[in-house]
């Protein structure tokens, strides 16, 4: 049988890093502060505080005040434990500091190798539920883990919509997905709060690994992909979630962009440039919804 990677990986990456570029002492619930560095270099614990990028206001500016919150919940792919990089829930920190010229507290709580139904419950515990207590931003990507991928290449599958090989774990995700985000609007009830959903460029291994296991994984990957995207969107639709488009930024709008260079040698998670997508996506769409902005003149 064929291996099948999947975004699993076994330990929980805690990142803490802090810009004092705008902010000084130490943030309550914070341990003491680290500077941050170059976007491509490794985390180092379990919270980021990002200060605001060095700006000129006009005399009628007024330069809100307070640290702004995000969490990240997922699987290794927010997690980004398996890059050895700033993964995109810290990159998109450090960029809303600078559109925002305010601080932001990172909270990943992403674990590799989490499915839907871990994130579910994982949203029970007092750490999580700290972090969202304050969160002015969460970031969702999970999913990925929930499917059986070893029938991927199967041609009884195809096309995956429809198929009953995954109509039962669409079913889940679809459920689930909108239980997470009820469960996140029950700890944080402000109505300003902001939830993105992210989608998958893969959800199995692509680039040049992918290619390797034949066209029928290929084709049948990329199906099932979209599958699960299509849910998520649905999902975020429905929940007045912010959908964030992680395929087109790897894979290009019609599919044919070769996203190797953009993922690790395992081929199944994206290495710094690859995690640099996809904060540029999320930031993108946060800014399109209204978000930045409402950000940036609150005070």
């Amino acid at each position: 049988m064929r291996p099948r990677p999947r975004h699993l990986v076994a330990a929980l990456l805690g990142l803490a890093v802090l810009a004092a570029l705008g902010l000084s002492g130490v943030v309550p619930g914070l341990g003491p502060p680290t500077l941050l560095g170059d976007p491509g270099a490794a985390p180092n614990a379990s919270a980021t505080t990002v200060g605001p990028a060095p700006a000129t206001p006009s005399a009628s500016e007024t330069t809100p005040s307070g640290p702004l919150t995000l969490v990240g919940l997922g699987d290794s792919v927010p997690s980004a434990e398996t890059c050895g990089c700033t993964g995109y829930v810290e990159q998109v920190g450090q960029r809303l500091g600078a559109l925002t010229h305010r601080g932001w507290v990172v909270h990943n709580d992403a674990n590799g190798g989490w499915t839907t139904s871990d994130v579910e419950d994982d949203l029970g515990s007092s750490s999580t539920r700290g972090h969202l207590a304050n969160a002015d931003l969460v970031l969702v990507e999970v999913g990925a883990n929930d499917f059986d991928l070893d029938r991927v290449d199967d041609q009884g599958c195809f096309p995956a919509a429809g198929s009953d090989c995954w109509s039962a774990t669409i079913a889940g995700l679809r459920d689930g997905l909108t239980r997470i985000i009820a469960a996140i609007r029950r700890v944080d009830h402000r109505p300003d709060l902001r939830i993105a959903l992210l989608g998958y460029w893969n959800v199995t291994v692509d680039g040049s690994v992918g290619r390797a296991l034949g066209e029928d994984f290929v084709l049948g990957s990329d199906e099932l992909t979209r599958l699960v995207n299509d849910t998520v969107h649905q999902v975020a639709a429905s929940t007045g979630a912010v959908y964030v488009d992680a395929y087109s930024p790897l894979k290009g709008t019609s599919g044919t962009r070769d996203p190797t260079g953009d993922l690790l040698d395992d081929g199944d998670h994206p290495n710094a440039s690859g995690h640099t997508l996809l904060s540029t996506a999320v930031v993108d769409e946060l800014a399109t919804a209204g978000a930045v902005a409402a950000w940036r003149g609150a005070s």
